[in-house]
C-alpha cells in the first residue's frame, strides 16, 4: 500500500511538472508578440486608466491620488522585478499586469456592487470587475482575433500553423485578469496547471452566476499567481497614504488625522520600517517613500521565499501585510462611500437599467444580433433604429450591436446559471427558517429594492410550512433539493413563472442593460446621470464635495453589506494566520 501511495505520489509530481512545462512553453510563444499583444489591449484599457482606487473619483482632492493607471503600471513593475529573479516569464506577467484591472465598472468596487444588488432582486448574477474585464475582452471584443491580425501586420511571413498555436495560448492571460481578485489572502499561491480554455470559459460564466465565485478560482498560470500577490503588494501601501492625503483617516472627534497612528507604526515598525523614518514622514506629512519601502520589504520577501511552482511570503510577513490592509479597511476604506452615495446611485443605477432594458426588448436587440450572424451583416449602425431616441440611447444601442451570438449566449447561460442558484438560495434560506421555528426578516439595505426577493422567500415558507405540517419536510435530502429547484427553474424557462419571477427575454434585457452600465467610466457615469436628469445639479455639487471638506465625515458614512463581507473575510483569514505583535 505504501508503495502504491508513494508511486501515486511520484506519478502526480511528474505530471504537475509536465503540466507546468507545458506552461512555460506556451507562454514563451507568446513572449515574442508581446508587444503586439499589448497594443491591442492598451485600446481597450483606456476607459478607467485615471479612475481613482479606493478614493471615490469624484471627490480626489489631489493630483497625487492614486489612479487606477498608476497602480497597474506599479504592479507590472513589481511582478517584473521577481519574475525575473524567479525564472518566470517577465514579458507576459507584465501584460497581464498592465490590464488586470481593465474590468473596473465606474466609482471602483462599488459599480460592480451596486449593479449585483440591483440584479440580486431579480435572481439576475453578478457583476465583478475581473470577469468583465475578461468577459468583454473575449465574448465582446474578440481580441483573440485582434491581436492573431495584428501580429500578421507585423510579421507577415508567419504561418497560419504558428498563428493557430499563439491563438491557443492566448487565455492564458485573460486568465491571468480573471482570476487576479486580491482581496483574498492566501498563505501560497500555485497554479493550476490542470485548467483548460474551457475549465476557463466556465469560471467566467460562474463569476456571473454564483456570488463569491470569484473569490474562489486559481490561476492557470505562476505568472497569474504572481501578479494575483503582487496587486496587494501595491495597493495595500498605496490605500494607506491615500487615506492619510485625502482626509479619510478622522480621530474619535471627528478630526482629520493626517500622520500614521501607534496602530501603523506598530505593524510597520514590526516589518522593519525604522522608526526614525516614520517620524520624518509625520513631521513631513509625507508617506510616499515609506509606501515604496513596503514594497520592497514585500518584494524581497517573496523573491527570498518562493519558486516557479510556488509564489509565498514568510508567514510573519504575510500576517502583517494583511493587518496593514485591515488598518487601510478601519481606518479609511469604510469611510470612502456616503449615505448619499447609498443613496442616490444604486436608484438612479435601476432607473438607467429598466429604460435600456426596455429599449432592447422594444427592439427585439437579441434578435437583431441573431440575425446579423445568420446573414453575415458586420454591421447594424444604431441610427437605423427609431428616430426619438436619444444620443445616450444611441450609445446604448450601439454598445449592444457590438455582441453576436456567441457573446449573447455567454449572458443567457450566465442568467440561466444565476436563476438556479438564487432558487437554491432563497429554497435554503425558507426551508431554515421553517425548521428552526425563525421569523424571516426582510432583506434590507438602504438605496436598494428586494421587494420581490422577500416575497419569493415568503411564498417558499408558506410551502414549506405546509410540507412540515403534512409530515412531508422530515428526511429532506440533496435530491428533494435539486428536484424543487428544477421543479421552478423550468417553469420560468417555460414562461410559467409566477409574479415575482420576470421571464428569460426580459432578464436577459435586464443583464445587458447592466452589462453596458457597467461599462462605464467615472465621469461617463456622472454624464449620463446629468443628462438623463437622475440627479440634480444640488446634488452632483454635493456628490463631488472633497472628503478633506467634510466636517463630521463619520456621520455622513454608509458602509455597504458588500463590504462589510469582505473585510469581515479579510480580518478573519488574518487570525488564521496568526496574529504577529
Amino acid at each position: 500500500m505504501k508503495i502504491k501511495n508513494a508511486i501515486k505520489k511520484f506519478k502526480g509530481r511528474f505530471f504537475d511538472k509536465t503540466r507546468g512545462f507545458k506552461r512555460e512553453i506556451d507562454l514563451k510563444r507568446l513572449e515574442k508578440y508581446a508587444n503586439e499583444i499589448d497594443m491591442v489591449l492598451t485600446l481597450y484599457n483606456k476607459k478607467s486608466c485615471d479612475e481613482t482606487m479606493m478614493v471615490k473619483g469624484l471627490r480626489k482632492s489631489s493630483g497625487e491620488t492614486t489612479v487606477r493607471k498608476t497602480h497597474q503600471e506599479d504592479v507590472e513593475k513589481i511582478t517584473k522585478e521577481i519574475a525575473k529573479k524567479l525564472g518566470l516569464n517577465e514579458q507576459i506577467v507584465g501584460i497581464m499586469a498592465k490590464h488586470h484591472d481593465i474590468g473596473h465598472t465606474f466609482l471602483g468596487h462599488s459599480g460592480e456592487w451596486w449593479i449585483s444588488n440591483i440584479q440580486e432582486n431579480d435572481g439576475l448574477g453578478n457583476v465583478c470587475h475581473n470577469a468583465v474585464g475578461a468577459r468583454e475582452l473575449v465574448f465582446t471584443d474578440h481580441i483573440y482575433e485582434q491581436i492573431i491580425e495584428k501580429i500578421k501586420v507585423h510579421n507577415p511571413e508567419i504561418s497560419e500553423k504558428k498563428l493557430s498555436k499563439i491563438k491557443d495560448s492566448l487565455w492564458l492571460i485573460i486568465d491571468g485578469i480573471n482570476t487576479h481578485n486580491g482581496e483574498k489572502p492566501e498563505k501560497e499561491y500555485v497554479a493550476d496547471t490542470k485548467k483548460t480554455e474551457k475549465d476557463f470559459e466556465l469560471e467566467m460564466l460562474k463569476c456571473y452566476g454564483i456570488k463569491g465565485y470569484d473569490r474562489k478560482i486559481e490561476p492557470a498560470t505562476s505568472e497569474a499567481c504572481l501578479m494575483r500577490l503582487a496587486d496587494q503588494i501595491s495597493y495595500i501601501p498605496l490605500d494607506m497614504v491615500d487615506g492619510l492625503r485625502e482626509g479619510l483617516v478622522r480621530d474619535e472627534k471627528g478630526n482629520i488625522v493626517d500622520t500614521l497612528d501607534n496602530d501603523y507604526i506598530q505593524v510597520l515598525t514590526a516589518l522593519g520600517i525604522d522608526r526614525a523614518v516614520i517620524d520624518l514622514a509625520n513631521k513631513e506629512k509625507s508617506y510616499s517613500r515609506i509606501a515604496e519601502r513596503l514594497k520592497e520589504i514585500f518584494i524581497n520577501d517573496v523573491i527570498a521565499n518562493s519558486s516557479k511552482e510556488k509564489i509565498t511570503m514568510p508567514p510573519k510577513t504575510m500576517a502583517l501585510m494583511n493587518q496593514l490592509r485591515n488598518l487601510n479597511n478601519q481606518k479609511a476604506v469604510n469611510n470612502v462611500v456616503l449615505t448619499e452615495d447609498q443613496e442616490t446611485y444604486p436608484l438612479a443605477i435601476r432607473k438607467l437599467r429598466d429604460k435600456y432594458a426596455g429599449i432592447f426588448m422594444n427592439e427585439a436587440l437579441d434578435k437583431v444580433i441573431r440575425q446579423r450572424d445568420n446573414d453575415g451583416t458586420v454591421e447594424i449602425a444604431a441610427d437605423n433604429f427609431a428616430e426619438e431616441y436619444s444620443e445616450n440611447d444611441e450609445k446604448f444601442i450601439k454598445y449592444v450591436l457590438q455582441s453576436d451570438a456567441r457573446d449573447l449566449q455567454f449572458t443567457e447561460d450566465s442568467v440561466k446559471m444565476a436563476l438556479r442558484e438564487s432558487i437554491g438560495e432563497e429554497l435554503d434560506i425558507a426551508r431554515e427558517h421553517v425548521l428552526k421555528q425563525k421569523v424571516y426578516k426582510d432583506k434590507e439595505e438602504l438605496g436598494l429594492d428586494y421587494t420581490d426577493k422577500n416575497k419569493r422567500i415568503k411564498s417558499y415558507i408558506s410551502y414549506y410550512m405546509n410540507e412540515l405540517n403534512k409530515g412531508r419536510l422530515v428526511g429532506y435530502d440533496e435530491k428533494s433539493r435539486e428536484a424543487e429547484i428544477k421543479r421552478i427553474y423550468d417553469r420560468v424557462l417555460s414562461g410559467k413563472s409566477s409574479r415575482y419571477y420576470k421571464d428569460m427575454p426580459t432578464r436577459i434585457a435586464d443583464v445587458m442593460a447592466g452589462k453596458y452600465i457597467a461599462s462605464l467610466n467615472d465621469s461617463e457615469f456622472i454624464k449620463l446621470l446629468q443628462e438623463e436628469q437622475l440627479v440634480s445639479p444640488e446634488q452632483v455639487e454635493s456628490l463631488t464635495r472633497k472628503y478633506r471638506d467634510i466636517g463630521k465625515l463619520q456621520d455622513e458614512v454608509y458602509v455597504q453589506s458588500n463590504w462589510k463581507r469582505i473585510a469581515k473575510v479579510q480580518e478573519k483569514s488574518t487570525e488564521i494566520q496568526g496574529e504577529v505583535k
